[in-house]
């Protein structure tokens, strides 16, 4: 087997894994969390810790739940410090700008992360690119998604989960200017 490749038995670990817990970690989050792509990005990583712990699989199912809850909620704290670190602007400076076009500079980087992503989302595959399209472009719920393409929610939710991540690292590497590098 080799590395990096996820066999058929370990996938049906990790959907049985997700399908286990997502029932309680979904809710519990929707209590810490309004925005549901918040939600579905902060689940996405709990798995992830999940998957790539290598402790993880010797605990009891109770003691993995609430590793999980407390993975959860670590990581929704972060989101939150993350976004509110971002987003915080003197009231001052909105209000200057809510009536501004926006600069050269600022339409050039608004340009530029375009090409990033559009470059970012060429080198997935087309299911992944399909998975996109319908999820952002056409709007679509999870559920619709995986009426569409067939496949149980469950897994359509972890196949996106996997896209973005996957997506996030080639824009990442493109903004870094690492765009030779096959991930």
């Amino acid at each position: 087997m080799h590395q990096g490749k996820i066999t058929k038995e370990q996938d049906a670990i990790h959907i049985a894994l997700y399908d286990r817990h997502i029932s309680a970690l979904l809710p519990y989050l929707a209590r810490l969390m309004t925005s549901r792509q918040d939600i579905e990005d902060v689940l996405f990583d709990v798995f992830v810790a999940a998957l790539t712990s290598q402790a993880f699989a010797r605990l009891t199912h109770q003691q993995q739940r609430a590793w999980l809850y407390r993975v959860a909620r670590n990581k929704a704290i972060d989101h939150y410090r993350h976004h509110t670190a971002l987003t915080i602007v003197p009231l001052e400076e909105t209000r200057d700008n809510q009536d501004e076009e926006p600069t050269p500079e600022q339409r050039f980087l608004r340009q530029e992360r375009h090409v990033f992503l559009r470059n970012a989302i060429a080198q997935l595959s087309p299911l992944q690119q399909q998975l996109i399209h319908l999820r952002y472009q056409e709007n679509l719920r999870l559920i619709d998604i995986a009426a569409r393409l067939q496949k149980p929610d469950g897994t359509v939710r972890k196949m996106l989960a996997r896209t973005l991540k996957q997506l996030r690292t080639l824009y990442e590497h493109q903004e870094k200017g690492d765009s030779n590098e096959t991930i």
